[in-house]
């Protein structure tokens, strides 16, 4: 009995595997979208800088922050902006993430290609 995996086989989990995170992108567009203004702080939150330090955190908040800009509105992310540059300089990162001239250039430059539902984000 051979044990390796067959290229058919490895095939439909890639395919399995990428309708899941569609799925899961879709859900968290929806929860983005309705989630209120304590919600978002607290999501962010999660990626406290006295916390969350090195690659790891700026993989993954980037990829974020993308949606974010995607999904909200740029009333939203002022508000949310200025929440963060309020808490001074540890959140100083945060806050220029969120300013109003992030989101321009994340949202001129991040492909959506006519035929997606979704834009093409950066995978964590």
């Amino acid at each position: 009995m051979e044990d390796t995996i067959t290229l058919a086989e490895t095939w439909r989990i890639r395919n399995a595997a990428a309708a899941t995170l569609l799925l899961t992108e879709d859900q968290m567009r929806r929860a983005v979208g309705a989630a209120g203004m304590e919600e978002l702080v607290g999501l962010i939150e999660t990626f406290a800088p006295g916390r969350s330090v090195g690659p790891e955190w700026t993989r993954t908040f980037e990829v974020l922050i993308e949606r974010l800009w995607s999904w909200r509105d740029d009333a939203t992310m002022t508000a949310l902006a200025d929440i963060f540059r309020a808490r001074g300089m540890p959140w100083a990162g945060v806050a220029n993430a969120l300013a109003p001239e992030q989101g321009e250039h994340l949202r001129t430059t991040l492909r959506h290609p006519a035929w997606a539902r979704l834009p093409a984000f950066a995978v964590a």
